[in-house]
Order: structure tokens, then sequence, then C-alpha cells
């Protein structure tokens, strides 16, 4: 009963079962597909143990790039475009971005399914898509073992963006942060910086100097905005020939 009330604290809400439901899936199905990506592995074995641990090692590592860089892409869509009253996406998606800006720490009060349940929401379809493919010979066991991992790296950063804003996070933690294996938080401090605008990766954060010295971010937020200018101009006009 207790754990019930954990999971469903009063006033019970439809987004929190939800939450709660996408959370136990994606991590039954990333174990299960943990699993089968053992079994790729173990069928590789034709192959000398070195190289077969130098595509383990380049996956992993590859995997863990590509979700903090799609953690620093979505990250700066939610800051850059938008309100909390945009249709679809508004309430759910951009207003914990910018409410974020406003109450950092109000992240830390959030227990674990809050802190992880929409990342597993978004997630869970492409992961069942992998979990169920069929599993064929070639490069394309690799290349769906290598989202799944993605998919893994995202479902743990709102976690590792939480323990960034915790002011005694555990020793363990602590030490990943120090070494930079997870985002720490003098990194994440100076996209807390006004004005807010670099330094969006909150996985490891390993991409934003990169991604800050090439002006990337700047660079995509011209260009959607041209985009959305273009559209606008073209829906202005079509609705004054009519």
């Amino acid at each position: 009963m207790n754990f019930l009330r954990v999971l469903f604290p009063s006033p019970f809400k439809i987004h929190r079962l939800i939450e709660v439901l996408s959370v136990f899936l994606f991590l039954i199905f990333s174990a299960l597909s943990i699993w089968k990506f053992g079994l790729l592995a173990k069928s590789s074995f034709f192959d000398s143990y070195l190289f077969l641990s130098l595509r383990l090692l380049g996956l992993l590592l590859s995997a863990y790039i590509t979700a903090d860089f799609l953690s620093g892409f979505v990250h700066f869509l939610g800051d850059s475009f938008g309100d909390e009253n945009t249709p679809y996406v508004g309430s759910a998606f951009i207003f914990p971005f910018r409410d974020h800006h406003v109450d950092p720490k109000g992240i830390t009060r959030h227990d674990f399914i809050e802190t992880n349940g929409n990342n597993c929401l978004v997630s869970l379809p492409i992961l069942l898509y992998c979990f169920y493919a069929p599993l064929e010979s070639g490069i394309f066991p690799w290349a769906r073992t290598f989202w799944i991992l993605v998919l893994i790296g995202i479902f743990f950063t709102n976690q590792i963006h939480k323990w960034a804003h915790q002011d005694k996070p555990s020793k363990v933690i602590h030490y990943l942060q120090k070494k930079r294996w997870i985002l720490s938080p003098d990194h994440h401090q100076i996209h807390h910086t006004t004005p807010y605008d670099t330094y969006f990766c909150i996985t490891t954060g390993w991409c934003n100097p990169l991604l800050h010295k090439i002006r990337f971010f700047p660079f995509v937020k011209r260009m959607i905005r041209s985009i959305i200018n273009v559209l606008s101009f073209s829906n202005t006009n079509k609705h004054r020939s009519l």
C-alpha cells in the first residue's frame, strides 16, 4: 500500500499513471534489449576478442555522445521556441524548461517518476520498434543496438541533470561528476548564466565546448526562425489571395 502511495501520490492524475507505466515498460524492455544485445555479441565471437571489444567500446562511446548531443538539441528547442501556451507541447514540454530557469532547484524536489517519466514516454515507441525489429544479419542489428543504447543514455539524462543541481549528491555521483563522466555542476552552471543561450547538452556536457565554439545553436536558431518567417509570409499571402 505504501509503495502504491509513493507511485501515485494524491490527488490521482492520469499523467502520473502514464509516467509510471512508461518508466516500468522502458526499464523492462531496456533490460530485454541488453539481453538480446548480449546474444548478438556472443554470436559475433567468430571475430577476435580484441576486434569485438573495440567494436563494443566504440558503440557504447558513440551512443553516449549521441545521447549528450540529442539532450542538448531538445533542451535548445525547449528554451528557444514557443511558450507554455503553445498547442500540444506547451504545458508538458516547453513549460518545464522555462520554469527550470526560474527555479533551478525545483528539479531536485521531483521524485524518480516525475524526473524520468517524460523521457521514457517519448523514447518508449522507438525502443519498442528497435526491440521487435527482426534480428537480421549485416549492419542493421548493430545500428539498432546503437539506438537502444542512445535511448538508455537519454533515459539517464534527466536524472544526471537532477544530480547536477543537488547540493550533496552521493559520493559515487560526485566522483563521476568530478571525472566528467556525467554532467558536473560547475559545467552546467555555464548554461545557467544569463542569457542561458549556450551549453545546452546535459548528459555529459562533452559536446558543449565544440558546439559553443562553432556557434551551432545560434546558427540553427537563425535557420529555424527563417523557415518560420517564410512559412508565415507564405500563409499570409495565401489568405490574402483568397
